[in-house]
């Protein structure tokens, strides 16, 4: 595969988009949807520019997601309110883990009704790869001029920190189900000590007090006047890159790391120091959003969907419209900080996008499984949610501030 081709088409794209932005935010599009589409008209399907093996590119794809979910955390990580979880703490534990239980589930359980050749633990695997919802594809629905207009913080805020740590939290999940689907016998011992408090409970604890140093040192070096803060943002994005690949090395869950790393940073940075605009989160994920989404599109299995028939189109109508909205009503008596609407009730259970954590998750699972089906049908539904969730995040919000303002 010639990677340098792939640079050039992708900063391209971004070049052109980059032009058509402000433009690109009153219409019903959005940069992931028209990256992939590009990916896929420039891809082995179509104009064949990019024919390479399947094997490079998912490999190629692997490492784009993991640099582009630690980007976007980061920036996740510094749009959340300072203290916002302590603030709405019954609110975020049930949606992020009652919640991601029931998406489970549910997803697991469509598989299961429309699959019948399916065992209950490839359900299960292939269930737990689509159940994190997207910091990626979230950010164009709780950012921006227009999300700011039609959608009331609780809900943007809410959708930000589930996106962002059920990322990382969908790591145990994923291996609870890969453990269950390679082992006659559940290890048990194995998921409680390493998967579970090793790799996930250790690592956010040590992960969130390492982004409070760093946020102390950086404080530290402003008050002796050796850093400026234009040297903030390239802080920032070394500091997600650390995190991501120095966890990764101890053996521990990186991408959590990042999100629970990124939050303890932005408590102890303040004043001058304090990155939360806007215009400086966008950057940080625009930067990511079209390469991934543009290989995304280079490899996606388009004839292995097509083999899946009328199969493949229920199942992505059952996901999208079950996966994730049912849940969030049996949730709804514990949901205060939604005042318990239907309305916030139901437009929380909609955008909830499934993208480039499921992509890494599968591309994960292959790895560890040689279970083909773990790309093919979650490639499937992350197809399906960029578009679906892409052209439904403007009209939908529009709709609901419409709704509300009359209410």
């Amino acid at each position: 595969m010639d990677l340098m081709l792939i640079i050039f088409i992708v900063s391209i794209l971004t070049l052109s988009l980059g032009l058509v932005y402000k433009k690109m935010q009153e219409i019903f599009l959005t940069e992931p949807l028209i990256a992939m589409i590009t990916g896929v008209l420039i891809g082995p399907y179509f104009l064949d520019i990019i024919p390479a093996d399947v094997p490079e590119k998912l490999t190629i794809l692997r490492i784009t997601c993991e640099f582009t979910i630690a980007m976007a955390l980061m920036a996740t990580a510094l749009r959340i309110p300072k203290n916002f979880f302590y603030k709405n703490f019954k609110t975020q534990v049930n949606v992020v883990l009652f919640g991601m239980v029931f998406m489970w589930l549910f997803s697991s359980g469509i598989l299961y009704l429309i699959f019948s050749d399916f065992s209950i633990s490839e359900c299960l695997l292939l269930g737990a790869i689509i159940t994190p919802t997207d910091p990626v594809l979230a950010s164009s629905i709780v950012s921006g001029d227009k999300a700011e207009k039609y959608l009331p913080a609780s809900i943007r805020e809410t959708i930000s920190f589930e996106s962002g740590i059920n990322d990382g939290l969908a790591f145990p999940i994923v291996f609870f189900s890969i453990f269950l689907f390679t082992n006659s016998s559940f290890p048990v011992t194995t998921w409680l000590s390493e998967t579970l408090l090793y790799e996930t409970v250790l690592c956010g604890v040590i992960a969130y007090f390492t982004g409070i140093l760093a946020g102390k040192m950086m404080h530290k070096a402003h008050g002796k006047k050796i850093m400026t803060t234009k040297a903030v943002l390239p802080f920032s994005l070394g500091l997600a890159f650390a995190l991501l690949t120095g966890f990764n090395l101890l053996g521990m869950n990186g991408i959590l790391a990042v999100f629970i790393g990124g939050l303890g940073y932005a408590r102890s940075i303040s004043g001058n120091e304090d990155i939360q605009e806007e215009e400086v989160q966008e950057s940080m994920e625009r930067i990511t959003l079209i390469p991934v989404f543009f290989v995304f599109g280079l490899v996606l299995p388009l004839e292995e969907w097509i083999s899946l028939g009328w199969s493949g189109v229920l199942l992505v109508f059952l996901v999208l419209f079950f996966r994730r909205i049912p849940g969030m009503f049996l949730l709804k008596p514990f949901l205060p900080q939604l005042e318990r609407k239907n309305s916030d009730v139901l437009l929380l259970g909609w955008f909830g996008p499934i993208g480039v954590a499921a992509l890494y998750y599968s591309i994960l699972s292959i790895e560890k499984t040689s279970f083909d089906e773990a790309w093919i049908i979650p490639g499937l539904v992350v197809f399906a949610s960029t578009v679906v969730h892409g052209l439904t995040s403007l009209p939908l919000g529009k709709l609901y501030h419409k709704y509300n303002s009359k209410n």
